[in-house]
């Protein structure tokens, strides 16, 4: 498995899309949940805007009541009675979305828990690391062999500098006339 693999995978867990389950009451409006489960989150929509379900009762179009006993949240989901077509297509509805939703997971197959994802990234790394490990230890070999060579040389002494004419220091009085005519005695010679 390639790193960009664990990537896209690691990102497609992050950027995970919740898909949210709509339907429509019998007045017309449309509310939507993560599920139409007891204690799921429920919203009723208004254009662009979110609101929670109020407490009450709700009668979806297809005949299910949605009992809601705190502001948001379903307290209980009951079905028609004598109405199992009803229960039968919303299964089939569900069913389809989950289908879809199982089909989007697939892509992605991607591990559940934040351990296993780690776990499958230091897997993936681990060919990396080993391969990183043997170019260490060659070059460790390398110097231990340099040290070895150079262990076995002839240490040289240091350079030292030792001028042979000594520089005597004249007057510090400083005569330019005297110096021009000690130019010129040098220079006719």
């Amino acid at each position: 498995m390639k790193n960009t693999d664990i990537l896209n995978r690691i990102n497609a867990l992050l950027q995970r899309n919740v898909k949210l389950e709509q339907a429509t009451l019998d007045n017309g409006t449309v509310i939507e949940a993560d599920s139409f489960e007891t204690g799921s989150p429920i919203f009723s929509i208004d254009g662009e805007n979110k609101n929670p379900l109020e407490v009450g009762t709700y009668t979806l179009d297809d005949g299910h009541v949605i009992e809601v006993t705190e502001i948001g949240v379903i307290a209980d989901v009951k079905m028609p009675i004598g109405e199992e077509e009803v229960e039968a297509n919303y299964d089939k509805e569900k069913e389809e979305m989950s289908e879809t939703e199982t089909q989007e997971t697939e892509l992605a197959e991607t591990p559940a828990t934040l351990e296993e994802i780690l776990t499958a990234v230091v897997d993936a790394m681990q060919p990396k690391l080993d391969e990183l490990q043997a170019k260490i230890d060659a070059l460790s070999g390398a110097a231990t062999e340099m040290k070895a060579t150079l262990s076995t040389q002839k240490a040289v002494k240091p350079l030292t500098h030792k001028p042979t004419e000594k520089v005597e220091l004249k007057s510090k009085s400083f005569d330019p006339q005297s110096l021009i005519f000690a130019k010129l005695a040098n220079f006719n010679n």
